[in-house]
């Protein structure tokens, strides 16, 4: 019988041998970090904000029987909570509220590929394939924000309070192992575990699109008229 931690390791595996990429960090690492820069990942990051509380939400109503019920409702508290910090990191960036409206349709494509990911596993994964991408997803997402403020701090660059604080936080480390227990629960069932690592991996790489987004400061400013359907 596969288990939960075997497709936690074939994953490890995978991204040691074909690590994707995150420019985002690497232009910290560069010290060349700016203001624009960050104004870019928060509203990048609030297009995640869009998909993730109602993704979450229709894998608790697919699933709604323990341990299941308990990942999704802990993901839509993150989920739920992580939007008025968010606020307070655009508004430190003077980021108005209208601007970053805005932004959802001037933004590449790239900072679509997650949600549509998400809002696909939502509607057709299962038990096994919803917990394992999730649980890949926090522990890429969180170390990756952690390493950017690490950078930030070391370079000091001029980033707000409020933009250290949401970036350096790691609210899942109970998820995560919750979504294992998932995973495995998922899979004593009957879940395929081929499909539940080729998913998680696909998030994965919807992920680093995200990054690539964020680092892009070559389109239109927040609050610019020159942004187009793309």
């Amino acid at each position: 019988m596969t288990t939960a931690e075997e497709l936690v390791e074939e994953l490890a595996h995978k991204r040691q041998q074909h690590p994707l990429a995150n420019p985002f960090l690497d232009i910290a690492r560069n010290g060349k970090l700016t203001r624009e820069h960050m104004r870019r990942l928060v509203c990048v990051e609030a297009q995640l904000h869009h998909g993730e509380l109602p993704g979450y939400s229709l894998m608790l109503s697919r699933f709604p029987h323990r341990p299941a019920a308990g990942l999704y409702l802990g993901l839509c508290q993150v989920a739920y909570e992580a939007g008025p910090r968010l606020n307070s990191v655009a508004e430190a960036l003077e980021l108005p509220r209208e601007d970053r409206a805005k932004w959802m349709w001037t933004t590449d494509r790239k900072a679509y590929s997650f949600n549509g990911m998400l809002s696909w596993l939502a509607v057709q994964g299962s038990q096994s394939v919803t917990a394992l991408a999730a649980h890949t997803d926090m522990c890429i997402y969180f170390p990756a924000c952690q390493a950017i403020v690490d950078q930030i701090r070391q370079h000091g660059a001029d980033a707000p309070e409020e933009f250290i604080s949401y970036f350096d936080s790691d609210p899942t480390k109970e998820l995560r192992q919750l979504a294992l227990a998932v995973v495995q629960d998922g899979l004593d069932y009957g879940d395929d575990p081929r499909e539940a690592v080729f998913m998680a991996r696909l998030l994965e790489e919807c992920t680093a699109e995200f990054w690539i987004s964020a680092a892009d400061v070559r389109g239109p400013a927040p609050g610019s008229a020159t942004g187009r359907w793309a």
